[in-house]
Formats: structure tokens, sequence, C-alpha cells
């Protein structure tokens, strides 16, 4: 008795300590098919303070479902909970979603996802009556959640400006070029992070129901590490990074995945380039000399950050990007060395919070 008193009093004094309400919800989005779907994320907002405004943060690379922001948020949640409201999108196949595949990178439907959990907030703080707006957002992402944040600023500004405005986009370290993201790792022989591969193909294959057969693109290595460990959505990606030793990549793909010049391969490039924010033409050799721009050109600020010694995302990425959008002033591509991709992410957060409360955009 006298340690069920201790254990209430010490929750107690936990709860009393909080600072920021945090829930999982549930929403309505679409699935890679267009057919609706219910999705979970993370609202978060502070308990003591008024807050700044509302923070859309889709996550970066996860693959344990104990990662997923409904069930604990995400680093990114730390730099901004204390003055924002957050909207954590689980993404599909995560939270909710769980017992499904998920489609990894595809552009587009992740915006679609991210964007419609925005429609959680009327319904759940118009009786705290914050003195900020709710339809108006910043979108901020590190990794796979940089790329996800341009999209989702590109589709918002397209499809849902007349219900939501994007304040301003800040994306850092961001695959916005996923052909020229595996074009890397094939270049390169040997990738930092060995899960992501598998987790590009499958997800591409996903996205795009292109119905491939996983054995002509794995060896039976991988198929057994894919099928033990990362398949189950049981072990996050510091866990999967000692269970892939060897980071050569012909370790872990078949000699036909290691050759983009392969009809094997057609469809799973048609698919990177899909969900891509720069478009090639699909049957191009040369694809870093003729690059083909989006007609979408961003109307709030963007900040693009990139560290050019980035050891997982190659900053081509941001150099593609770069070059598909016009220059003028609200938008901003910051590339340069800020050292490897995680160490990179620790200088992005504080600039962007620093960005963001000095009114910079």
């Amino acid at each position: 008795m006298r340690r069920l008193s201790f254990i209430l009093l010490l929750a107690l004094s936990l709860q009393a300590l909080a600072t920021n309400k945090e829930q999982a919800v549930l929403y309505r989005s679409i699935d890679q098919h267009g057919d609706s779907i219910t999705l979970s994320g993370l609202l978060s907002y502070p308990l003591d303070k008024t807050p700044k405004g509302v923070v859309l943060i889709p996550h970066y690379t996860i693959a344990s479902n104990d990662q997923t922001p409904s069930i604990k948020p995400t680093g990114e949640a730390a730099y901004f909970k204390e003055d924002y409201i957050l909207l954590m999108p689980d993404f599909i196949g995560y939270g909710v979603t769980v017992d499904l595949p998920h489609p990894y990178l595809a552009g587009e439907l992740t915006a679609h996802n991210c964007a419609d959990m925005l429609s959680v907030l009327h319904p759940m703080l118009d009786s705290l009556q914050f003195a900020c707006s709710l339809d108006s957002v910043y979108i901020v992402g590190y990794s796979q959640g940089g790329a996800s944040a341009v999209w989702t600023m590109k589709v918002m500004e397209e499809e849902y400006a007349d219900r939501y405005h994007v304040i301003a986009c800040y994306a850092g370290g961001g695959p916005y070029d996923v052909a020229v993201t595996y074009d890397d790792a094939l270049a390169k022989k040997k990738v930092f992070m060995p899960a992501v591969v598998p987790m590009l193909v499958v997800g591409t294959d996903v996205a795009y129901d292109l119905h491939l057969n996983y054995s002509d693109y794995f060896t039976p290595k991988m198929q057994d590490i894919y099928d033990r460990y990362l398949a189950c959505k049981e072990y996050s990606t510091s866990q999967l990074f000692f269970k892939f030793t060897d980071h050569r990549l012909k370790t872990w793909m078949s000699p036909k995945a290691m050759d983009s010049s392969l009809p094997e391969m057609k469809s799973i490039y048609e698919g990177f380039k899909r969900s891509s924010l720069v478009r090639y033409p699909l049957n191009d050799k040369i694809v870093d000399q003729q690059i083909i721009c989006p007609s979408w050109i961003p109307k709030a600020p963007l900040y693009v950050f990139h560290s050019t010694k980035d050891n997982v995302v190659t900053s081509l990425c941001a150099e593609h990007l770069r070059r598909c959008l016009p220059d003028q002033p609200n938008i901003t591509f910051d590339i340069r060395n800020y050292g490897s991709h995680v160490r990179a992410s620790a200088r992005f957060f504080p600039k962007v919070v620093e960005m963001m409360s000095n009114g910079e955009r």
C-alpha cells in the first residue's frame, strides 16, 4: 500500500510538472489509391503559455512503431513544444495503420497525409481560444521529414490554399531528388544506413503498385534480414544499424538492383522520379544535366538547409532543387559544410527556432 501511494504521488507530481498537453489523434486522409483512410498522429500544445503558432512536423525516417510520434514524440518536438502547437503525423504504415506497409518517400501522398492532419485543430482546440491562428502553419522537417516538408508546402499552396495558409517552410537534409539519392548509393557502393535502401524499394513498390518480386532486387541475406527485422516494425533505426553490419551495397542488393540501366530498374526509377520534387525525362541517362523543373513556385518563404558533408542524403538533392526554383527573396538555400547528416541536424533545428523567433522567413 505504501509503495502504491508513492507511485501515485510520483505520477501526480510529474503531471503537475508537465508543461505540455500531448494527445494521440485520429483523422481522415487518403491512401496510395486515393481511397479514404484513418491515420494517427500527435497533437501537442503548451499548458502554461500562449502558443506562438502552429508547427506541422513530418518526422524523419523511423523503422519501429515505438518510434511513431503518437506513441513517443520524435526528437524534433523538443525544439518547439514549449512555444508552439505541434502536429506530428505518424504516416501510413505506423500508428493506427501499423499493419500496412509504409510508402517510404512517396512525396505527394505523404504531403496529403500531413496536410490533412490540420483538420483536427479546430475540433480539438477551439474551446481553448488561443490567440494564434489555427489555419496558419509553419512546416518544419529534417531528412525524410525535410522532403516531406517541402512536398507538403507545395501541395498546401496548390490544393489547400482556400483552407490553410503556409507561413514558412524550413527543410533540412531532405531527399528532394529520390533518384539521385539512389544513384549516389550505387556510385559510392556503400551506404551509411543500409536499411534505407530496401525501405526505398519497398516503399516505391507500395506507393505506385509496381508489383515487384523482391527476390529480383534483394540478396538472400537481405530478404532474410528484411523479413526478420524490418517488416515487423519492432526494431528502431538505431537497432537496425547493428543488424546491417556490412555497409557494402552488394551485400544487400542484387546485381540487377545495382545497375540502374537495366530494364528491370525502369519502373522503380519512374517511381523514384514521381516521388521527387524535381523531374527528369524518364529515359535520360545523364540525369544531372537535364532536370525538368516543376511548375510550382513557392509563395511563402522557403528555407532549405543541407550539409555538403552529409553522409546519408547527398547534397545534390538540395542543389537540384535549387536549380528548379527561381532566384527570389523568399527562397533561401543554405548549402555548406555542417558536418555529417546527424551533426548537421543539431545545427538545423536551433537555427530554425531562432529564425522563427526573430520572424526571419
